[in-house]
């Protein structure tokens, strides 16, 4: 086998490129515990560990201070065992609760290292003090429950609705309302001279106390200093008779002086300007008293907006519909899977290599979307005739194009479970585009470690001759050797002689919890 060509070179350069992130990106936190730091370890027992996963960190007052080691199940309860590498001081009263980034981010344990006088909580102990938020479900289920209350509230043993029998007793008591005003603006006109003759005598009397009241405080007056001196004996049993009776006296010219002021302001009341307007303020309140019993009217009939909204039978259905709609949307946003990978292969025989970013978004374990951008050394051969005129003599030139643009890759897939040949395995079969050309695959996944994989497409293409040549076929299979690592070849170009051969690479594909982790890990990352 010869030199590598340029392109060659350029393929196996991406290879080691992804290799070397690869590598930086599942060492990097692992080395963070390795600097000479002391861990301590703890175990925590949950009810319920609430989609707590591996690696998730562990933090105090909302700073990283560890991570989880394991998450397993003991005895029908969820046992956690986390290390910290930061020197934290517990106490046996510390608590230690799930947390969530956001409404649907990563779940943590955060704690609550406690305080004296409870005695420190050594390494290797257990956390016994626990809490767990609720979860959406939970809020969801008792968000049901309480509109369930709610329409129950609304109807009547009879099937009626309350607020409409609300209504018809608030219509009926705003016409009795409406009857009483009604009945005293007729008793006021009726009585209209009676009352002014009532009014004209209470005034009368305040003049007549403004005139004699001083000789009354006077005789008074009189009156104390008489009992003073017949009454010195006995001074001690009747002095505060007479101290009330010499400040009752002292208040009498401001009495009079209050009765004076309050005839001026019956006078002015009694004026023929303030009857008109006492007049139309009934006026006013019968007027408002018919148009509130017209509203109250149309809305227990059902008309206009607050009519229909009172009314409404279906509101309460609505609203019913409405809270199921959202807890399907949020149940199907949490199964939802996303996978992050980068590969890169070359075949063997012609020395073409490509890189691929892909993207898999998993919604339900049925089916799922992949999304690749593809880097191929190899391009798209595509052959272009034109004429030129020579002398005055048409003539026909052909050329040989290679385009290396980026390509990409859209398909559907759809598993079926294998029933018969081995069960527990999955059959894949997608179809959609694929290197920007129409294209189907069809896999099976034989366990979680091993993938045999297939794939046909690019149809009509053509060589660096410009003849037509057969699709592109290849025919391998994939083996994760570590969680994220995997290696994959077979046959490449099979329907194709001059290009058969065999292809080989590697690549790494990250999880939901891995991007979350590695993230969270980078110096000024998501925390």
């Amino acid at each position: 086998m010869g030199k590598l060509s340029l392109e060659a070179k350029v393929g196996a350069f991406v290879v080691a490129s992804l290799i070397g992130l690869g590598v930086i990106a599942t060492t990097v936190e692992p080395m963070k515990f390795k600097r000479g730091i002391k861990n301590y370890f703890y175990t925590i027992t949950f009810k319920n560990a609430a989609g707590l996963e591996k690696d998730a960190p562990v933090r105090v007052a909302g700073v990283t201070v560890g991570k989880v080691t394991s998450v397993e199940v003991k005895d029908g309860k969820a046992v956690v065992r986390i290390t910290l590498t930061k020197p934290v001081k517990l106490y046996r009263n510390a608590v230690a609760k799930i947390e969530t980034m956001g409404l649907m981010g990563e779940k943590y344990v955060e704690i609550d290292p406690g305080r004296p006088p409870a005695p420190p909580l050594p390494p290797g102990s257990e956390i016994k003090n626990t809490q767990i938020p609720a979860s959406t479900d939970e809020v969801l289920s008792s968000l049901n429950q309480l509109l369930t209350k709610f329409n129950q509230a609304l109807i009547t043993p009879d099937g009626r609705n309350r607020l409409a029998v609300i209504m018809d007793k608030v219509a009926k008591l705003t016409d009795s309302v409406n009857r009483a005003v009604n009945q005293f603006s007729d008793l006021v006109s009726e009585n209209k001279e009676s009352i002014r003759k009532v009014l004209e005598n209470t005034m009368a009397l305040t003049e007549s106390l403004r005139e004699d009241l001083p000789q009354v405080v006077e005789n008074v007056n009189q009156l104390t200093e008489q009992l003073s001196e017949i009454t010195y004996e006995n001074r001690g049993d009747i002095r505060k008779l007479v101290v009330n009776l010499r400040e009752a006296s002292e208040r009498a010219p401001q009495i009079a002086k209050n009765l004076d002021e309050m005839s001026l302001r019956l006078k002015e009341l009694l004026n023929e300007e303030n009857s008109k307007k006492i007049e139309e303020t009934l006026t006013n309140i019968e007027e408002t008293t018919r148009e509130l019993k017209e509203l109250l009217s149309k809305v227990n009939e059902g008309k206009g907006t607050v009519g229909k909204l009172f009314n409404d039978e279906k509101l309460y259905a609505s609203l019913t519909k409405t809270a199921d709609t959202l807890g399907k949307l949020s149940e199907k946003i949490e199964k939802t899977k996303t996978y992050i990978g980068f590969r890169g292969d070359v075949n063997t025989r012609n020395g073409e290599g490509r890189g691929i970013f892909s993207l898999q978004i998993v919604p339900s374990q049925d089916h799922y979307y992949l999304i690749e951008v593809v880097g191929d050394s190899q391009g798209k051969v595509e052959r272009k005739k034109y004429y030129i005129e020579t002398s005055g003599h048409p003539y026909r030139k052909e050329e040989i194009e290679t385009d290396y643009r980026t390509e990409f890759t859209l398909q559907y897939a759809r598993v079926f479970k294998d029933n018969w040949l081995h069960p527990g395995s999955s059959f894949v079969l997608r179809g959609g585009l694929k290197e920007s050309t129409g294209g189907f695959g069809l896999d099976y996944i034989f366990n979680d470690k091993l993938t045999f994989m297939s794939d046909i497409w690019d149809t009509g293409r053509k060589d660096s001759d410009g003849d037509d040549i057969p699709p592109h076929l290849r025919i391998g299979a994939k083996y994760f050797f570590k969680k994220n690592w995997f290696i994959y070849g077979g046959g490449d170009e099979l329907l194709y002689h001059k290009w058969r051969g065999f292809y080989i690479g590697a690549g790494v594909l990250f999880g939901d919890e891995d991007i979350k982790y590695f993230l969270g890990s980078m110096p000024g990352g998501i925390k």
